[in-house]
């Protein structure tokens, strides 16, 4: 591609996910990595063959779009003035989630202020199985109507669940939460509505000091019709539809006809992706360059921008709900079921 627009991305964490997928892009070029100038933005750096930046000074002025792959005050970290500087520079931001209410109201008035472009991203829509999800999601929901959502997360992604439910609402009010029961594990259960649909939220609430992507599992979310249940398995799927049960039709005799109407017990819509090599070296990375198109020709942005806007608010609230998170017990390594198995004998 001719020109492509050239890229920046902020951080070396997340970050790498970033840098990987603009650096594939056809239509994007990476000028470099920001970073404190730690062993790991410089082998970052080094791996893609571009400058590790150590300084906003140090950034080639031509460059456009950012992606600052930095938490907020929820994370303890700097991404919110980060992006700030980068505007003031003229570059247009994408920030990663999660922020709180006030940081992504405060990012809106100083890009408006600076005429540039803002987008705060919760990055699993991006992905094609949530993406294909949310897509016939909102088919359901408008041809039926959706009765009950049961999503289920991690609380290291509630902000990016909540994202992608408002999406397939296509709203996220009127919303109201009711206080969460006691709870016996750090699976915290919250009921509330979203768009006037009940939602059933669990949400692991665990966090493991400096490991925040230590967690049981990612997302799981499925919404019930009168027809059947879309179930989305994990955000790299499988993504199924479970026909309604119904009784098998009966003859004349009220026998049932056992040999009747060949309904699946479930259709498999998109397989899982086959393994995490895959997920983290092509899915991820491509979902992060997509993310940046709303930046690049301003389609839908001021509709993602309204719509960060009243999920962080609804965040916020949820979070305050279930309360600190607590410390996971001791790690033991992701397995197959079989070596699992073997592990408890």
């Amino acid at each position: 591609m001719n020109n492509p627009v050239k890229t920046l991305v902020v951080g070396s964490r997340f970050g790498q996910f970033y840098a990987a997928g603009v650096a594939a892009a056809e239509h994007l070029e990476l000028v470099g990595v920001l970073g404190q100038g730690s062993r790991r933005s410089q082998a970052l750096a080094r791996r893609l063959d571009v400058p590790c930046f150590d300084a906003l000074e140090q950034v080639p002025d031509d460059t456009r779009l950012a992606c600052v792959a930095v938490g907020g005050a929820a994370r303890g970290e700097q991404g919110p003035a980060l992006a700030q500087a980068l505007m003031a520079r003229g570059l247009d931001v994408l920030i990663e989630h999660p922020l709180l209410p006030q940081e992504w109201h405060e990012l809106l008035r100083t890009a408006a202020r600076l005429q540039r472009r803002c987008l705060l991203n919760s990055f699993y829509p991006q992905l094609p199985w949530v993406a294909r999800f949310i897509e016939l999601g909102r088919q359901l929901h408008r041809q039926q109507g959706i009765r009950h959502i049961e999503a289920n997360c991690a609380v290291q992604v509630s902000y990016a669940t909540l994202d992608l439910l408002a999406a397939l609402l296509e709203s996220v009010g009127p919303w109201s939460l009711d206080p969460p029961a006691s709870a016996l594990s750090p699976w915290r259960d919250i009921s509330l509505a979203m768009a006037e649909v009940p939602v059933s939220l669990r949400v692991v609430n665990e966090l493991a000091a400096a490991d925040d992507g230590r967690m049981q599992f990612l997302q799981r979310i499925s919404l019930a019709t009168d027809s059947g249940t879309l179930l989305l398995a994990s955000p790299h799927g499988p993504l199924l539809w479970m026909p309604a049960v119904r009784a098998p039709r009966e003859d004349a005799d009220g026998l049932f006809d056992l040999g009747g109407e060949a309904l699946p017990c479930a259709e498999v819509l998109m397989d899982a992706c086959p393994e995490w090599a895959t997920v983290y070296g092509q899915v991820w990375p491509q979902a992060a360059a997509s993310a940046l198109q709303p930046l690049i020709d301003g389609v839908g942005l001021a509709r993602l921008q309204q719509r960060s806007l009243d999920v962080v608010g609804l965040w916020q609230q949820v979070t305050a709900a279930i309360g600190f998170p607590e410390t996971p017990p001791r790690a033991l390594p992701a397995a197959r079921l079989e070596r699992a198995l073997e592990a408890i004998r």
